[in-house]
Formats: C-alpha cells, sequence, structure tokens
C-alpha cells in the first residue's frame, strides 16, 4: 500500500476538489478501504490460499457458474494489475525527471524509463520466495521514511491560512459535488493493497490471525500517513501551485530544506516507487498461477522456473503487459485501474463474503457490524463505476467479453483433450 501513489496524485485529487476539500476524498476513501477490508479480512481468514478471490469463488460457487467466476476474475486480474504497475513506473520516470532535467523535455524518454524500471522488477523477482522476502522488508522501511521525510518537510513550512485557503469563485458545496467523484477514485486508487496478503495465502504463517491483523491494520497505518502528508503539502505552499506538478514531493522538500535535501528526497521516492511495484508484481504473479494450477485458468501459467519454482510464466505475461500500458496517459490509467478492480474485486468479494455467510466453512474471524460494511463498500463501488468515464468501463466490458470467449475456448480444448485420452 505504502508506494508513490499518493505522491504523484495528490494534483489530480487538488484539482478536482479544490485544494482543502481533498481531505474530503481522502476520508472518504480510508471508510469505505476500511469496510471493503473487513470483507477480505473474514475470506481471507476463513478461506486462506494463494489466488485471493479466486480461491473464494471457487471455495463458495460450485459447478460452471463458479468455474466461469473464477476464470473471469484471474483473466480480469491479468489484464488490470499491468496498469496498477504501470502507474508506479510512469511515477518513477516522473520523479526521476527531478535529478535528471533532460528527462523533461522529452514524453517518450520518461516513458523508456518506466519500461526500464519494469525490467528491472521483473529480473528481481525471478528468484526463490525467501529471497524475494528480505528485499520486501528492506524496500518497505524505505517507503515508509520516504512518506515521513516528506510529510516533515511539508509540516516544517506549514502556514493555516494557506491550507484552509479555498477557490473563492465556485462555491464549496458544487465543488464537492462536482469533484468528489474523481477524487475519491484517485483515493481509492492510492489505498489499494490492502487485500494483497489474500494473493499469496499459501505463503502466509497463521493466516487466520495475520490476514485480519495485516489487512486492518495496513488501512489504518496509511490512512494517518496519507492525511498527515496532504494536510502538510496544502499548508506548504498554495494548492493552485501544486496542480501540475510531476515532482510535487521533490519541490515541497526543496523549499523547505534546498536542493541538496530535495534531490536525497527524490532519491527516497524512487525507491519508494519501486517498493510499490516490486511488491505487486510478487503477489500479482501468483494469481493466475494458482487458477492455472488447479486447472481453472490457462494451462500455461502453471510452469513453474525449472530451478527456483517461481511461476514465470505468470510473472512475465503480467510484467511484460505493464511495460506496453506505461506508454498511456496516467489519469486514464488510474481510471481503468479504479473500474477493473471494482468489477470482480469489490463487487465480487462482496457476493463471495455473502455466500460464506450461508456456507458451512468455519470462520475464525467474523466482521463487526455486518452487513452494514459490505453495504457501504457496494455503494461505493457502484459510485466509482458511475464516476470513472467512458474510456475505463468500455475497456471493462471488453475485457470481460475476451474472457468469456477465452473460458469457452479453454473448456473446448479441455473436452476435447479429454476425448482424446479416452480414445
Amino acid at each position: 500500500m505504502i508506494g508513490i501513489g499518493p505522491l504523484i496524485t495528490i494534483p489530480l485529487i487538488l484539482r478536482a476538489l479544490h485544494g482543502p476539500l481533498s481531505l474530503v476524498a481522502w476520508i472518504a476513501g480510508a471508510v469505505i478501504a476500511s469496510c471493503d477490508g473487513l470483507i477480505w479480512a473474514e475470506l481471507g481468514a476463513a478461506i486462506p490460499g494463494s489466488g485471493g478471490l479466486y480461491a473464494f469463488v471457487t471455495r463458495l460457487v460450485a459447478g460452471d457458474r463458479g468455474r466461469l467466476l473464477a476464470f473471469l476474475y484471474v483473466w480480469q486480474f491479468v489484464l488490470t494489475m499491468p496498469f496498477l504497475l504501470a502507474s508506479g513506473y510512469i511515477g518513477f520516470a516522473q520523479y526521476a525527471s527531478y535529478l535528471w532535467p533532460a528527462l523533461r523535455a522529452s514524453a517518450f524518454a520518461q516513458h523508456l524509463v518506466a519500461v526500464a524500471v519494469g525490467l528491472l522488477t521483473i529480473a528481481l523477482l525471478a528468484r526463490v520466495i525467501h529471497r524475494v522476502a528480505a528485499i520486501s522488508v528492506a524496500l518497505f522501511w524505505t517507503a515508509l521514511v520516504t512518506l515521513l521525510v516528506v510529510a516533515a518537510a511539508a509540516w516544517s513550512r506549514f502556514d493555516l491560512h494557506v491550507a484552509l485557503a479555498v477557490n473563492p469563485t465556485p462555491n464549496a458545496l458544487q465543488a464537492l459535488a462536482s469533484g468528489f467523484g474523481t477524487g475519491l477514485i484517485v483515493t481509492l486508487y492510492d489505498y489499494l493493497g490492502y487485500n494483497t496478503i489474500t494473493s499469496i495465502g499459501d505463503e502466509v504463517l497463521a493466516p487466520p490471525r495475520t490476514m485480519p491483523r495485516s489487512i486492518l491494520l495496513a488501512i489504518a497505518l496509511v490512512a494517518v500517513l496519507y492525511l498527515v502528508l496532504q494536510s502538510g503539502i496544502l499548508g506548504a505552499l498554495p494548492w493552485q501551485q501544486a496542480l501540475g506538478q510531476q515532482f510535487l514531493a521533490s519541490l515541497v522538500v526543496e523549499r523547505a530544506w534546498g536542493p541538496p535535501a530535495a534531490a536525497a528526497a527524490t532519491a527516497l521516492v524512487l525507491v519508494t516507487a519501486f517498493a510499490s511495484t516490486f511488491a505487486l508484481l510478487l503477489a500479482a504473479s501468483r494469481v493466475p498461477y494458482a487458477a492455472a494450477r488447479d486447472g481453472l485458468f490457462l494451462s500455461s501459467f502453471a510452469h513453474l522456473h525449472r530451478r527456483d519454482a517461481y511461476p514465470d510464466v505468470a510473472l512475465l505475461a503480467i510484467g511484460l503487459l505493464a511495460l506496453a500500458a506505461c506508454f498511456l496517459p496516467l489519469d486514464q490509467i488510474i481510471a481503468v485501474i479504479g473500474v477493473g478492480i471494482v468489477v470482480l474485486g469489490g463487487i465480487g468479494a462482496f457476493a463471495s463474503v455473502l455466500a460464506l455467510r450461508r456456507s458451512d466453512v468455519p470462520m475464525p474471524y467474523r466482521m463487526p457490524l455486518f452487513p452494514l460494511p459490505p453495504l457501504v463498500a457496494l455503494a461505493a463501488w457502484c459510485f466509482v463505476i458511475a464516476s470513472a468515464g467512458a474510456l475505463a468501463n468500455v475497456f471493462t466490458l471488453a475485457s470481460l467479453g475476451a474472457g468469456m470467449l477465452a473460458f469457452r475456448y479453454a473448456v473446448s480444448r479441455t473436452a476435447a483433450s479429454a476425448g482424446s485420452e479416452t480414445s
């Protein structure tokens, strides 16, 4: 969760909600993430295993309907995760242009930097899991320190009058109503990742205890960090000056402590961007592998590396698709992420937790206030779909249609293979 997201999206939120009203989107995003996180915590504790929602659907929904839902979830996952990875690679390239000003004049050069970071991520993940774990811990602490440094720089120049300054032209309520949808999509993008642990359940110790703790504590910690960061930036410089900034965090540190400190902070931001994409690709590669291993996704994704036993086909497929997505605009990427993850992620988890409550599966963890959290999350996901725009919705519908065709193809191949073996 703790990555470059807020450092590249704060200008988008400020533009949508006209300065201090951006705090409303951050708070709303935290509430929705908490409600949705309770769903994933309950599911992950009851049905631990690799695959996330795929594992839940295959356990709770029987027959061809369950197979179709599992296949579509993994299909959509494979097509959406590259956009999420690409957003981190793009953020890396934007902040790299602060250290190498020549990059600022060439968008294509920034795209190439993003691709290079993606290739490095794939290379470092192509190894056994215990080596990956050590790298992940080191990157996590760097990411945490980065946000704290930027927040400290912002608060060292905090001015309450600057923080509370609103645009005098539009009415505050009108601004909130018109920009809330866009702002919420962006903040939810920044909170994404709290359910990642359910994708690698086979490699988690004591899942019934660890998964709820991981999800709920992570959301609480990140919400506090993001609110502190956004509040500090609001008071450090007029929000109008933050609009369109590619390296806002570097600018904040430069104004507070000077260019050398800003250069050091930018280096930390680059490590943070890499840390978030590294953890994401690690978890994402396990989802299609788990499904294919169980015979519910394209069989080629079940392949493991001969020596180090990592899912090499899944890693390369998602990783290489992310390289292609690096050439798209960031705002369009975020919109596609929002809808793509919501349709089969958020809504699928809502349906799964209802099925879990009706099943005989043991539940070591039960969310409080049920069914209020799932209903709040479902309403939020419907609002996100309505606010995302035509491009994201068309892409999601087209990818789902392609997924259904791919499912039919996979079923026909399986049937043909079975018939051949019988003969």
